[in-house]
């Protein structure tokens, strides 16, 4: 059952938002609301205009309530941004815009960019007006992502962008993206990189699909030929690109850890995967759930999950704290890596031959195979397993660093493949 938060509302601007949510919303919401029926809330979203509702929470600054009025917030507190968050949170309201613009874009212009870019920037970004992306991987930079070879060429109050981009989740469906390119090809590679705000309707901007072996288009391959990027879209200082992006792969890394908590998950959910809830109910339909190694293996899918879920929470408790993104958003996302990957190759066990071949016209048993192969790609995405282990055991257990010959050379001068 939902419950209605009616305890402490005590930040700036409660009784207008309680307006707003009451001007805003269904009326069947408001009322399932009132009685806690958490059924009803969610028909209520089922038939809403979700981006709509954020448009409306965004434009009146409670997406981001912690940042300036200037940049799209409300100059609450943190503490008092989240009371507010949790009270859209008790309702159910979706006030999270499409894209990876808040988790990812959001805090990285927040941190790094000028007055006059986050007043740019944030505002659509927060309302959804804006859906971003990331033009980070390309073709030769991939886990080395700092030899980039995407040039920016500045050309008075313009940057001339040249090159291209590979992997870019839902770039075919965004109009901003976040964008990291080379400007000073002299300095070692991991400077000279600019970062930008990429307006993906800009004329050079040439987007195509990638399909995944699960016949879904999410991914794309962005070519980049004399783009023309007002400065006023730099988001970070010039030359200052990677260690602003290091701010946005931080928060990557928690977004992909996920929380492990959804009752269930769409389709073209960015790491895919049925919850555990769905295969212990498969399970007991399949007549398998009360075999031993079965529900050995379900149980340690179980503990897998809650311990994956404690860790989350003591990350999220940090970042409450006021502390940065650290290691630990990479030991969460190996760990949540192999849990839904785990998780989705024991669903495919318990259908056995039903995994292999089904009746035509069989969407449920065809769903449960396509979510089993996204899944593969979620050691991958986000910075491979094998990286997030490089770091944990660099910046936690205190390792030394792999050799690097070309170690402070110019990037022009590092050999490429």
């Amino acid at each position: 059952m939902v419950e209605l938060t009616t305890g402490d509302l005590s930040f700036p601007g409660s009784d207008e938002l309680l307006a707003l949510l009451h001007e805003t919303l269904p009326a069947g919401w408001v009322t399932a609301v009132e009685r806690g029926d958490e059924e009803a809330i969610e028909a209520s979203k089922a038939s809403s205009d979700r981006r709509e509702i954020v448009r409306v929470l965004g434009d009146a600054g409670w997406v981001a309530p912690h940042y300036a009025p200037d940049y799209g917030g409300r100059g609450l507190t943190r503490d008092e941004a989240q009371r507010a968050l949790t009270l859209l949170n008790s309702w159910g309201v979706p006030f999270v815009p499409p894209g990876s613009g808040l988790p990812l874009a959001a805090p990285t212009i927040e941190q790094w960019s000028s007055d006059a870019t986050k007043r740019h920037l944030l505002p659509p970004l927060l309302s959804g007006q804006e859906r971003w992306c990331q033009l980070f991987s390309e073709p030769g930079a991939g886990s080395d992502m700092a030899s980039l070879a995407t040039s920016a060429e500045r050309d008075g109050d313009e940057w001339v962008i040249n090159g291209q981009k590979v992997w870019t989740t839902f770039g075919h469906q965004s109009e901003r993206a976040m964008l990291i390119a080379r400007t000073d090809p002299e300095q070692p590679k991991h400077k000279g990189i600019t970062y930008f705000g990429l307006d993906m309707t800009a004329p050079g901007v040439e987007v195509r699909a990638l399909i995944n072996m699960a016949g879904q288009r999410e991914f794309n391959e962005i070519f980049l030929t004399d783009v023309r990027v007002p400065d006023l879209d730099r988001i970070s200082p010039i030359g200052d690109g990677w260690a602003a992006a290091m701010t946005t792969l931080g928060a990557e890394r928690h977004a992909l850890s996920g929380s492990g908590k959804k009752k269930r998950k769409a389709s073209d959910e960015i790491l895919g995967g049925k919850p555990y809830a769905e295969i212990e109910a498969m399970a007991k339909t399949h007549h398998v759930g009360d075999r031993l190694v079965v529900r050995d293996r379900l149980v340690s899918q179980y503990i897998a999950g809650r311990v994956l879920e404690m860790n989350i929470l003591r990350a999220r408790a940090q970042a409450a704290a006021g502390h940065p993104p650290g290691p630990e958003g990479s030991l969460t996302k190996i760990a949540k890596a192999a849990s839904n990957q785990h998780l989705q190759e024991l669903a495919i066990a318990l259908l056995g031959m039903e995994s292999v071949a089904w009746r035509e016209g069989d969407a449920d048993a065809e769903e449960w195979v396509t979510q089993f192969m996204r899944t593969r790609a979620n050691s991958i995405e986000g910075g491979t397993s094998e990286i997030q282990r490089n770091i944990i055991g660099e910046r936690v257990l205190g390792l030394p660093r792999e050799p690097d010959l070309f170690k402070g050379a110019p990037w022009r001068e590092v050999p490429r493949n």
